[in-house]
């Protein structure tokens, strides 16, 4: 079982004031094996990271960090990118800086707005999912079921999720399994492993377990969720681009 949290925020994205550094010596205190960064890049009407992101002095940072830290546990520079396939030449930008990964994350698209109606904004996000997988360059599939982190009543489409995952199985993308909805009592992760399990059934093979920290003390929250993974998952990680399957 492979011991990594690839899905954490640092005070380079606008929702967390946690430093790399500070990730790192946590990291190494739980006994991980590898913490990938992956600060937010948003374009949207209501929020544009790119434009005045900091891209040279992050990894200027990310460099200092791994020479403190790197011995100890395997540092991953990466980037979690709102719908990849609405914003291909950013997209293409993103992978000319050689991450070691790409998250495609549905946050908050412009195509969604206008719609009031619940069942049917949710069920608009995830054909916005759905087509984000299709179309979109990326490695890892950020939270397939993210409303379910913001809203009590959110109602699955588990066959539509289902055929989401089957479709990240032929495209060679990896579906998180995101800890971070767990925070809420009751809640399960992002997809949960039922629907993990029909993934695999469908062919998939991959999958990682990530926390969405932005906070240091939710770096790998919830270890147990990956000695649950359903019979045939397997944990992967990305290096330079590359999935590997251990370390």
């Amino acid at each position: 079982m492979l011991r990594c949290d690839l899905h954490v925020h640092t005070n380079f994205s606008f929702d967390s004031s946690a430093t790399m550094e500070e990730y790192a010596a946590r990291a190494v205190e739980l006994g991980l094996q590898a913490v990938c960064f992956t600060d937010h890049i948003d374009i949207n009407p209501r929020r544009d990271t790119f434009r005045d992101f900091p891209f040279d002095r992050r990894i200027r940072c990310f460099e200092r960090v791994k020479s403190l830290f790197g011995d100890k546990v395997l540092l991953l520079q990466g980037y979690e990118m709102g719908e990849p396939h609405l914003h291909p030449k950013e997209t293409a930008f993103l992978r000319s800086l050689h991450p070691d990964m790409i998250i495609g994350s549905v946050h908050d698209p412009e195509v969604l707005d206008g719609i009031s109606d619940r069942r049917e904004y949710e069920r608009a996000y995830d054909r916005v999912v759905r087509d984000m997988v299709r179309d979109g360059d990326f490695d890892v599939l950020g939270h397939a079921d993210g409303l379910r982190k913001w809203h009590d009543d959110y109602r699955e489409d588990l066959p539509f999720l289902c055929d989401t995952l089957a479709l990240c199985a032929s495209r060679g993308i990896v579906p998180e399994i995101n800890t971070s909805s767990m925070r809420r009592a009751g809640t399960p992760p992002m997809p949960g492993l039922d629907a993990i399990a029909r993934y695999i059934s469908a062919g998939g093979k991959y999958v990682c377990v990530n926390s969405d920290a932005h906070t240091v003390r939710q770096l790998y929250e919830f270890p147990d969720i990956a000695a649950q993974l359903p019979r045939g998952a397997r944990q992967c990680l990305f290096v330079q681009g590359r999935l590997l399957e251990s370390m």
